[in-house]
């Protein structure tokens, strides 16, 4: 399920089958960065949108958290997992970022963090591109179900 009214209806007639939430992070920067953060940002739109798509009905994807760093974009985003928490919609909540700042904070938040660092995909054909993303998101699963097989057992 993604960020549209279209399936923000059917999340609210049968939310308690989507209890996991996917959240992008994702750099903003338009000086020295630029091209790094755009990589960034498209690649893990890339595997996040993989992911929702195989995991559709039990997975919500966010809209993109989208940050510049010299911002402290950490609290913001303590903010907005405070209240995702609070909403008791979600018993799983995964962070998705080819952003190694992200790394430094990984066990003072809230959900799970995947670092997966971006691979330069414009360079390649369409077909070979999806498939990279379909490999790349092969272990992610594997952490994925075992979050959610904790989540069974506890």
């Amino acid at each position: 399920m993604r960020w549209k009214t279209s399936d923000a209806d059917v999340f609210l007639k049968s939310g308690e089958y989507v209890d996991s939430l996917l959240i992008p992070l994702t750099p903003i920067d338009f000086k020295q960065d630029f091209k790094s953060s755009v990589t960034m940002g498209e690649y893990t739109e890339m595997l996040c949108g993989e992911i929702e798509r195989q995991l559709h009905g039990r997975m919500f994807l966010a809209p993109n958290f989208t940050y510049v760093k010299e911002h402290s974009p950490i609290e913001q985003l303590k903010s907005l997992l405070e209240h995702v928490k609070d909403s008791g919609h979600f018993k799983h909540i995964f962070l998705m970022t080819s952003d190694v700042y992200w790394k430094e904070f990984e066990h003072t938040i809230t959900g799970q963090l995947f670092w997966v660092p971006a691979l330069p995909l414009e360079s390649m054909d369409e077909k070979y591109r999806l498939e990279v993303i379909k490999e790349q998101v092969k272990p992610l699963f594997q952490l994925i179900f075992n979050d959610w097989q904790r989540g069974i057992n506890s």
